[in-house]
């Protein structure tokens, strides 16, 4: 049985497909990366003339294993030798004597993302649940490992180079923009797309592809990052500068990126970083049973258009392709204004519903969504299809019992009054506040002295009444609610957590919530 690799040599190209075993996303773990070397060294030993590398797992060609290699830290002579084996396996197949094809189905994350750029070429799917993201310094709070600091650069520029860096996600059709992806390959797959890219390599014999390095060009303001990030921004732009240099060798700047990885390893910041990770995990198998739910292959979705909101949401959806999953008249799940007979009913307004569930979008322009099951009982796994649908088309959807009005709300009006007209904007970037832009336009620009604690402790006391009053049922929910509404800075391990340590009124109700254990999904 493989841990996540296997390879198949046809017509003299070597297809590598990535499907780790028991996960319902692809994880490049050391013993994939044991695979896939193993698997490469044999096809090229077999005489290939090209390799393909692509995924087995719907919506996901590799999702990450920086967290779980940095989980590790706790034993370091652990951790640094599968930071080897991994580290190795990217060499060889960068090093690898004949073209190699990054066929890219699906998100394409942290590793997955450098896995990528050690291919010559990256063929994409036009879908929305191809997405491309370096989380490593926004969401865990350290310097990536497997050579985008170095590769990105040296493709794309320097100011593109640290966007992606600095946390930009960007979709197929962005990334091919940049020059990210080499090609676009339609929604219906890459299939055709890779015939063409691997019949024109035939025909000029099989080359590698040629070093382009970009020109150096102007860096982001690091300046106008919200403020824990700054620090680690400042060293991958070094980082990333070190391509230009004279006389550079990779092999030089990747010894530098991993001296810089485990320098920013295992500091408070990037710990409570990756505990935020299992926050936003146990935040879901509360919602739904699971955090590792798999959307059905194929599934309709209605959306009655009579309101501004519902016809809002239907374009959103029909921009937002994903495979398998069609807006059409009649489909298993619907958006109306009324309970649909036959399927899953979601309405749009008060959280009061004769639907199976009641949708709630706070913010104009921003993801967060609000669900409120009809049922009572939680996790919600009838709606399980619908929440993977609405994540995998860029929405932030959060389950409630919320009954008078949405938590989130109630959240907003908290965060209002706390603010109550006070020129505030520097203070809570300072802080690490990442404010969607539908909200930051609402705060006056300026400094306001401890503001950001006492925004931090009133959202903390709207959160500890919801779960009093049973509206959310575990604290994760209270914390994935802070970031997603507020950008709630995951270096304070979540919003809860942050007010537990300090001494306001507030932090012994939020230690009371957080030793709360409700359910069989207990919280980290």
């Amino acid at each position: 049985m493989t841990a996540g690799c296997t390879g198949a040599l046809r017509g003299g190209v070597l297809y590598l497909t990535l499907d780790t075993r028991g996960s319902s996303v692809n994880v490049f773990t050391p013993a994939v990366a044991l695979e896939l070397e193993r698997e490469l060294q044999a096809g090229l030993a077999a005489g290939a003339r090209a390799v393909v590398l692509q995924s087995a797992k719907p919506g996901s060609f590799v999702n990450g294993v920086g967290l779980l290699l940095a989980a590790s830290s706790h034993a370091q002579g652990a951790a640094m030798e599968r930071a080897h084996t991994l580290r190795r396996c990217y060499e060889r197949l960068a090093a690898a004597p004949v073209p190699t094809i990054a066929a890219i189905e699906g998100n394409c994350y942290g590793c997955g993302l450098e896995l990528a750029l050690a291919c010559d070429y990256r063929i994409a799917r036009d879908s929305y649940d191809t997405h491309f993201y370096m989380p490593e310094l926004r969401d865990y709070a350290f310097v990536p490992l497997f050579g985008a600091t170095q590769r990105l650069p040296r493709l794309l520029g320097l100011r593109a180079a640290m966007e992606v860096l600095l946390g930009e996600r960007l979709d197929a059709r962005r990334a091919a923009h940049i020059g990210l992806v080499d090609r676009l390959a339609p929604a219906q797959g890459v299939a055709g797309t890779l015939r063409s890219l691997l019949s024109e390599l035939r025909a000029r014999r099989w080359p590698k592809r040629p070093p382009e390095p970009r020109a150096i060009s102007g860096a982001p303001a690091i300046d106008a990052l919200p403020g824990p990030e700054r620090r680690l921004a400042r060293e991958c732009l070094r980082l990333a500068r070190l391509p230009f240099a004279r006389g550079y060798r990779l092999e030089a700047g990747l010894r530098e990126e991993l001296a810089s990885f485990w320098s920013s390893l295992g500091t408070k910041e990037s710990e409570r970083a990756m505990s935020f990770f299992f926050v936003r995990q146990a935040a879901k198998a509360h919602a739904i049973g699971s955090a590792a739910y798999q959307r059905p292959p194929r599934l309709a979705i209605a959306v009655e258009r009579r309101t501004p909101g519902l016809r809002k949401l239907a374009r959103l959806l029909e921009q937002r392709r994903l495979p398998g999953i069609e807006v059409k008249e009649r489909g298993s799940i619907a958006f109306s204004t009324t309970k649909v007979p036959g399927a899953l009913t979601c309405t749009l307004g008060g959280p009061h519903t004769e639907a199976d569930c009641a949708a709630f979008l706070p913010l104009a322009g921003s993801t967060p969504i609000e669900l409120v099951p009809s049922a009572s009982q939680l996790p919600w796994r009838r709606g399980a299809a619908l929440f993977q649908v609405l994540e995998q088309a860029g929405f932030q959807p959060i389950v409630t019992r919320a009954r008078e009005r949405f938590v989130s709300e109630r959240l907003l009006a908290a965060f209002a009054s706390a603010i109550d007209s006070r020129p505030a904007r520097a203070s809570l970037l300072d802080f690490g506040y990442r404010l969607p832009a539908a909200l930051a336009r609402r705060v006056r620009p300026g400094v306001s002295k401890a503001i950001a604690a006492h925004v931090s402790v009133a959202l903390a006391q709207e959160c500890i009444r919801a779960l009093d009053d049973g509206e959310l049922t575990h604290p994760s929910q209270a914390d994935l609610l802070a970031d997603i509404l507020f950008g709630f800075p995951v270096v304070h391990g979540g919003l809860l957590r942050y007010v537990a340590s300090g001494s306001s009124p507030v932090a012994k109700d939020a230690a009371r919530v957080l030793g709360r254990r409700d359910g069989a999904h207990a919280g980290p």
